[in-house]
């Protein structure tokens, strides 16, 4: 496989018809730090409803009316819901010790399906992903990247919106419970 380069992108062919291409993506990475202990952090995120077993249920039976409604209950009055947890402080146990740290997946189930109508790959970031550790100074970190910065690769004006939505919704739920 060769590649070639062009204005900051990677493109790449073969003989059998396979095209991989490549363009760097500026990301914005927001990090918030407060001094309020993780367990209290991570119990205010932990408030927020969850895509789980019955909305996964009511999908493979195309209950699509029914659906909707569970997803806005739970994405509430935040309009954000936890869809997966990912539990790396414990996965350290592997490296000798465990951390509180914790990768959320929270986002709006009918926010990333309005994207990805428009645009396939918008899954990729979809839903969005938050780190949460305990901090040195006793405190609580958080951190992601911006979603208007992911999203803005597809260049499509609904995506656009709906990233800024999120943009905001993420911010503002992180900032509430981090004070």
């Amino acid at each position: 496989m060769a590649f070639t380069s062009t204005s900051n992108s990677l493109t790449a062919s073969t003989q059998e018809g396979v095209e991989v291409t490549s363009a760097p993506l500026p990301v914005e990475h927001i990090v918030i730090r407060t001094k309020k202990p993780y367990p209290e952090v991570k119990a205010g995120i932990e408030r927020l409803g969850r895509f789980d077993d019955a909305m996964r249920e009511m999908l493979a039976k195309d209950d699509i009316e029914g659906l909707r409604a569970a997803a806005e209950r739970a994405a509430g009055d935040d309009g954000l819901a936890i869809h997966y947890v990912a539990r790396h402080g414990d996965l350290l146990a592997l490296q000798g010790e465990r951390r509180p740290l914790v990768a959320y997946y929270i986002g709006n189930i009918l926010s990333a399906s309005a994207m990805t109508k428009v645009n396939p790959a918008a899954g990729l970031y979809a839903p969005l992903r938050v780190v949460v550790y305990a901090n040195p100074d006793g405190g609580t970190t958080m951190e992601y990247d911006r979603p208007t910065s992911m999203f803005g690769q597809f260049r499509s004006a609904e995506i656009d919106a709906v990233a800024q939505s999120l943009d905001e919704r993420l911010l503002t739920f992180l900032k509430k419970v981090s004070s």
